[in-house]
């Protein structure tokens, strides 16, 4: 009996690991006999392998985009800035980190109205969540043109409140936002609302700590001083007193309070701007004694007629620091396409530094002159650089001395269209064309499959970026014509009703968003016009 019970037991191992051995090897071989099935289903190996990549990451992007929808809800992360959530893919991976808020610092609150919008915009489809992702990035690019209307859209689409704090957090962590343009609205004269603009986006900068030339060269990191001496002042003024708050005991040194910081960051920027001029000779240039001689006696209280001289050791200090390192403004999407433009000559080369302009992307294409005929592999081949509103091609060269670059094509993409072809040749083809009839289409031939997609996935969200865009311009257009027409009647009183305005016309309109309330603040649209874009994202995806 115990012999049995031990053969028994010797034996049924072996048998439960062959049993296991041949399911696993019948199971393989079902898979394997489905994929063959697949292959042929799908025309071959290459293409069934090309499909399931692209079910494989459209269903991880779906995963995702469902999982951060429910890591965002505000019950779950809390309160936080509306447009956050609306940030182009591209600006999401370069976000602005948090700086330490100051304790004169502001704390943004949304309102109840902003936080319904939030809770709103996750209960969206996909669909609709990408078209406001465009509506915002329309904003932020007319903005970028005329900070005014920029503004008065952000307001009546309610990616910011009615408030200038709200508009200040916006103003101060977002990108994509032009600091020149930052500066010149933060810095505009005779109104109230844009002054607590400013006192609002200067209380966020933490300069606690710092001598006067670092908290003035870290402020000039989130906007660029206007050219006007008077908005100049003003934002000096500002930023005085907002150091004044965040050093009180560095403050006790002067007899003038916050006025002899503001007399001294005045004396930077001007020091700034002799030191670094390329205009000037070295032997021009201001030197320590004569800056030290400037200020002296500037310590006062005001309406003082004299005054003490300032620590001088601090104002030497102030002088190297601004001498050895130039106070620039940070970086923002102007400045890297400037480096693009400076890069390549050309005959006809357009002006690509414009405010509005935004560098989506950059693409190594081998351009097409025939589609039915074969070129060589490495035959022009094309460095294109995709803007929110243009398309430029160029040609690279590499020499024992320098690389050059030489422009090839350019086109405006307003009115463009692209689509993708194949043939024997060229596997991954795609053909732009241009908006003006008489033009010759641009074709293009890919590395691999997705390289096109991707291309052609970023020229069609910037083309229709671009046509919406223009449909946004033509209609505030015809809205200050009609109140232009409005103020020239005979009674000299515009008709206020509402009932006309460009924020409550039908659903089918550009502007048009449901919830939104009508506004009935009448801002300027008379200042420059240059450009539109920040960074073309905005668009039917």
């Amino acid at each position: 009996m115990a012999g049995q019970q031990h053969w028994a037991g010797y034996i049924g191992r072996p048998l439960r690991v062959i049993i296991k051995a041949r399911y696993a090897f019948s199971h393989l071989r079902r898979c394997l006999m489905r994929s063959n099935v697949l292959e042929k289903r799908y025309g071959g190996r290459a293409r069934a392998h090309r499909a399931a990549i692209v079910i494989q990451r459209t269903y991880r992007e779906y995963r995702l985009n469902r999982r951060w929808r429910e890591m965002t809800l505000p019950t779950q992360r809390g309160l936080f800035l509306f447009s956050d959530c609306l940030m182009s893919p591209r600006l999401v991976q370069r976000r602005f980190p948090v700086p330490d808020r100051s304790p004169f610092s502001v704390t943004h609150v949304p309102s109840p109205s902003a936080l319904k919008s939030v809770c709103e915009l996750f209960l969206l489809p996909s669909h609709h969540i990408f078209k406001r992702k465009r509506q915002y990035r329309i904003a932020l690019n007319f903005f970028n043109k005329k900070p005014e209307r920029g503004v008065q859209l952000l307001t009546a689409w309610r990616f910011v409140d009615d408030s200038a704090e709200s508009l200040a957090n916006l103003l101060f962590g977002r990108r994509g936002l032009s600091k020149q343009m930052i500066g010149e609205y933060i810095s505009t004269l005779h109104s109230t609302f844009h002054a607590c603009v400013l006192k609002y986006f200067i209380g966020l900068i933490d300069v606690r700590g710092m001598e006067v030339d670092v908290a003035l060269r870290k402020a000039m990191q989130y906007f660029l001083l206007p050219k006007e001496v008077e908005k100049i002042d003003k934002v000096i003024q500002e930023f005085a007193q907002h150091y004044a708050k965040c050093n009180p005991k560095e403050i006790k040194r002067f007899r003038g309070g916050w006025d002899t910081i503001h007399m001294i960051a005045f004396a930077v920027i001007m020091l700034n701007t002799d030191l670094h001029s390329p205009n000037l000779k070295s032997s021009q240039r201001m030197q320590m004694e004569q800056f030290i001689h400037n200020l002296r006696g500037q310590d006062k209280i005001r309406g003082e007629k004299d005054g003490a001289d300032i620590d001088r050791a601090c104002l030497q200090g102030i002088y190297e620091r601004i001498r050895v390192h130039e106070i620039r403004p940070g970086d923002d999407h102007v400045a890297q396409v400037a480096r693009v433009d400076a890069a390549f000559v050309g005959r006809d080369k357009p002006r690509l530094t414009e405010t509005q302009r935004r560098l989506v992307c950059y693409c190594r294409l081998q351009q097409v002159l025939d589609p039915l005929r074969k070129q060589s592999a490495g035959s022009h081949e094309r460095d294109v650089f995709l803007f929110n509103d243009m398309l430029v091609a160029i040609n690279k060269r590499r020499s024992s001395s320098r690389t050059s670059y030489t422009l090839k094509h350019w086109m405006p993409l307003l009115g463009a269209s692209v689509h993708e072809f194949k043939s024997n040749s060229y596997e991954f083809g795609l053909t732009i064309t241009p908006p003006a009839p008489d033009s010759n289409p641009l074709h293009f031939n890919a590395r691999n499959y997705d390289d096109r997609c991707r291309f052609v996935a970023d020229v069609v969200e910037s083309i229709r970026e671009s046509c919406q865009m223009e449909e946004v311009r033509l209609e505030l257009e015809m809205e200050r014509h009609s109140l232009r027409n409005d103020n020239q009647r005979d009674s000299g009183l515009p008709e206020l009703d509402g009932t006309d305005s460009l924020f409550t016309r039908p659903g089918n309109s550009v502007l048009s968003c449901p919830g939104l309330m009508p506004t009935f603040r009448r801002l300027s649209f008379n200042s420059l016009d240059s450009g539109v874009v920040e960074e073309a994202c905005e668009t039917n995806s």
